[in-house]
């Protein structure tokens, strides 16, 4: 997506201030922005937004500027789902008070300005990436925290609060952010400001129509026949696909596995006469089975050829061409550390934003919340409670034991806050599960945040409000996802879905290639508060594990990985040189182990020894003695 910073201020702002604020802010862009990208400035004294975005649309027909007359509609993503409307009319409406990010898949946010007034708005489930912070009389909003700390402070600090959620989530939840004093705009979070005769901006801050509200909707639909609860979530992937069309010209890209959401999401693709662009990595191998299967069979009874690519999504020698603590530079670089650590095991990242912007794609993404993904075993004895269930899948990132007691704690009872809402909000059973996933998993985890372009349709609010009126029970037996299939594409309908457990991955592991030279590296030479979070003694036996020939657990590796190189990057004075000390101990042969014989042979010469024999002597009269 394309870079925002916006400021607004309690009064006029000293030129030199405000220009060592943008120097700041163009010094930290340097080196992540290609020149050819277009770069649109415009404020004044007490306001600015600064906007940088790729020069060549791309075929999308959304502009992320545009003004006409006063008014000056700045987007952050394209309103997938939301009307018609173009950009400024949409940033009038909102001026005006309306809730316009009501039907729009997340991820979008719009920043509406004019003349004395502006608005901005985040999504609905609060997935756009745009964070706010404030200093010295200025509050500013920015698409990426490290560039808000370097316009308003010039200086990042790392925020345990978020470092220790991301440990134990493999995200950053809530509204929290790699970095202190920055947080995320909440779900449905609207700023309005006003600017004062006599200069300088008064400044509210509202929750509008949010994620709590679309839960709301479908628990008001639960007592709805089967049929029109599946109407409603048909209608939503349909309006969701047809409103990215409007949007954009040609086909789209739609990775097609062997599972279950995307096999959904080509059926409403395929029912509407659109033909996408598949593509399947086959990584796994039952996937690209699995998937070829679909489309010959759409060939061969309907006659309709879709275009079809297979390619492994990691596969080793791409991956392993550059070094893992190279690629957990560049990811963090590229994206400010938001990125799970599961990417460790991608080909390396690029070090530079794209020049365009990339062709738009669908996602199967959120399909888990109508499949009851998160769901305890039916016959769990004993059955954990909703609240345990979602703690226990959530903070799931790292194995118990791994990390402190003191940050599980913490974590804990964040997500215990969070449980205790969704109890008010009415969810009493596993939809209480369905939520966590959704406002915690979805909004942060999901990195179809970072794209312009990657729509998830399973995020449609219709959709979502849907998913809370199906039962649990019809979520087990996966009832959307099977119905909906067989009305769009019957054909579909006998073709067994391929689950997680489904044959071998050749995907890359986090240990191979370097993997245990650079971990072992890291564990030597960053020692910041963030790497003590994680408990080093578990990380060096996953390592010594890995170095055997075993199989390590990777969450262990991967996370520490994020931490320690965020570490060095956000507390560089915790950074030493390398000593190889690590490297040589888990790489070390293990020790013999001895039998028995041997040390009972060892005893017997300890015997014959002048003062073995005392030793002997004193033992066997104390041992009498008793």
């Amino acid at each position: 997506m394309q870079l925002m910073v916006a400021w607004a201020a309690t009064g006029a702002l000293p030129q030199p201030r405000l220009d060592a604020a943008v120097a700041r802010f163009d010094k930290a862009v340097a080196d992540l922005v290609p020149e050819s990208w277009h770069r649109r400035r415009f404020g004044g004294t007490d306001w600015g937004v600064l906007v940088l975005h790729p020069a060549d649309p791309g075929g999308y027909r959304w502009p992320p500027v545009a003004t006409d007359g006063p008014v000056t509609a700045v987007s952050v993503g394209i309103p997938v789902g939301a009307d018609g409307d173009d950009p400024v009319t949409l940033a009038n409406r909102l001026l005006t008070g309306e809730d316009v990010h009501r039907d729009v898949v997340p991820p979008f946010a719009l920043l509406a300005l004019d003349r004395d007034r502006l608005a901005l708005q985040q999504d609905w489930l609060g997935m756009a990436r745009v964070f706010t912070g404030a200093a010295d009389g200025i509050t500013a909003w920015c698409t990426r925290p490290g560039l808000l700390a370097d316009f308003l402070h010039g200086e990042a600090r790392p925020d345990p609060a978020g470092w220790t959620s991301y440990l134990l989530t493999g995200h950053f939840g809530g509204d929290l952010s790699p970095l202190a004093g920055i947080r995320l705009l909440q779900p449905g979070e609207r700023v309005t400001g006003r600017r004062r005769a006599d200069g300088g901006w008064q400044l509210t801050t509202e929750i509008r129509y949010a994620a709590d509200d679309v839960v709301r909707s479908g628990l008001a639909d639960r007592d709805r026949p089967t049929d029109e609860r599946l109407d409603r979530a048909a209608d939503a992937l349909t309006r969701s696909v047809a409103g990215l069309h409007r949007l954009h010209d040609g086909e789209v890209t739609l990775g097609l596995s062997g599972g279950k959401d995307s096999r959904l999401i080509a059926a409403t693709l395929v029912a509407a006469d659109r033909t996408p662009d598949l593509v399947t990595n086959d990584d796994t191998p039952a996937e690209g089975d699995v998937a070829r299967e679909l489309v010959r069979l759409l060939r061969d009874r309907r006659g309709l050829e879709l275009p079809h690519r297979l390619t492994p999504a990691a596969p080793p020698e791409t991956v392993l061409a550059t070094g893992l603590r190279d690629r957990a530079r560049r990811l963090a670089a590229l994206h400010d550390h938001q990125f799970p650590s599961t990417y460790l095991t991608r080909p390396a990242a690029r070090t530079r934003l794209p020049d365009q912007v990339r062709p738009p794609s669908l996602t199967g993404a959120a399909g888990e919340l109508v499949v009851g993904f998160w769901y305890p075993r039916p016959d769990a004895d004993p059955a954990p409670t909703p609240e345990q269930a979602a703690m226990s899948k959530l903070l799931a990132a790292v194995p118990r034991g791994t990390t402190t007691s003191e940050a599980l704690a913490a974590e804990r009872d964040r997500v215990t806050a969070l449980t205790a809402h969704a109890r008010e909000l009415g969810l009493r059973d596993e939809h209480l599960i369905d939520y966590v996933y959704l406002v915690e998993r979805m909004r942060r985890w999901c990195t179809a945040a970072y794209t312009t372009g990657m729509v998830t349709p399973f995020l449609a609010p219709g959709f979502v409000a849907a998913s809370f009126a199906f039962t649990a029970a019809e979520k087990r037996a996966r009832l959307p996802h099977t119905a909906l299939i067989a009305r769009l594409v019957p054909e579909w309908a006998d073709v067994p879905f391929v689950s997680s457990a489904t044959g071998p991955s050749r995907a890359t592991r986090i240990w191979e290639g370097d993997g245990v030279a650079a971990v072992a590296d890291l564990l030597d030479t960053v020692h910041g508060p963030l790497t003590e979070l994680i408990r080093r003694p578990a990380v060096e036996r996953e390592l010594r594990t890995a170095a055997r020939g075993g199989r390590p657990d990777p969450r262990v590796l991967a996370q520490f990985t994020a931490l320690a190189v965020a570490s060095e990057r956000l507390e560089p004075d915790f950074t030493g040189p390398s000593t190889g000390a690590t490297y040589e101990r888990v790489t070390a042969p293990p020790r013999p182990r001895t039998s028995p014989e041997s040390r009972l042979a060892g005893l017997r010469w300890l015997r014959r020894t002048r003062l073995g024999d005392r030793l002997w002597v004193m033992v066997r009269r104390r041992v009498r003695g008793r």
